[in-house]
């Protein structure tokens, strides 16, 4: 008899990896380019967490509907972000965002390239041509200091569904180390694939989502175990 398909469930982050514009650090550099460094090295020396990093630059940024609408518009996908939704919805696997942006720019994003999610994520007003940012679900307990803690949603998904091998996909290390660690298989680049190395944390590399839908394929048809210590189950 066929084996039955190994039960998925797919979180992915947003900018820099599903989008290839990161919109919140774009924006900072554009409208508060002044205070980024000093705030930045507040951030690496532990004084401020990430989140207070983004109260520190985002929240109060002059930036306006108008403005960020037209920035938006100019936010390209990864060259394998529909692909990749598409075999997820075919196959009946489970598909989240994970970001910690903002839900205003997903939404529109959603809009602009006629594309679906469903996602987690920080909120974000805009009252009077300036930004009010507030967190989406921070995790006190993970030590990540994110306002949408990834390894927390990971963390919720297992409690629920405990036979679901949970694939991770990101490239930073600010607020995607924990997401990464919590799940089964993780997908890396950039910052977050040199942090997993330097960690000695297992992780798939990848390039563009092209690359990681090979792999969802064989990991459905028969999951490499996870190891013992919570990492994924091949290093870079």
């Amino acid at each position: 008899m066929p084996r039955a398909p190994v039960p998925l469930a797919v979180f992915c982050d947003f900018d820099g990896t599903f989008s290839v514009q990161d919109v919140g650090t774009t924006l900072a550099q554009r409208y508060a380019a002044d205070r980024r460094p000093t705030q930045w090295a507040r951030y690496e020396r532990g004084e401020i967490t990430p989140w207070g990093y983004n109260m520190e630059i985002l929240d109060g940024l002059p930036v306006d509907a108008e403005v960020l609408e037209a920035f938006l518009h100019t936010v390209e996908l990864d060259p394998g972000a529909r692909e990749l939704l598409a075999w997820c919805e075919v196959r009946g696997v489970s598909f989240r965002i994970l970001s910690d942006g903002f839900d205003w720019n997903l939404d529109r994003l959603q809009q602009i390239h006629g594309v679906r999610f469903a996602y987690s994520a920080n909120h974000l007003r805009i009252v009077s041509g300036r930004w009010q940012i507030r967190p989406g679900g921070p995790d006190p307990t993970c030590g990540c200091g994110t306002g949408t803690c990834k390894g927390a949603v990971l963390r919720a998904w297992r409690a629920r569904e405990p036979g679901t091998h949970l694939v991770h996909i990101g490239n930073g290390r600010v607020s995607d180390t924990c997401g990464a660690l919590a799940a089964d298989t993780a997908f890396a680049k950039d910052s977050l694939a040199e942090t997993l190395e330097k960690r000695g944390v297992p992780f798939i590399p990848f390039t563009t989502l092209l690359d990681v839908i090979p792999w969802l394929s064989r990991i459905r048809e028969e999951p490499v175990g996870r190891p013992a210590s919570g990492g994924a189950p091949r290093t870079g």
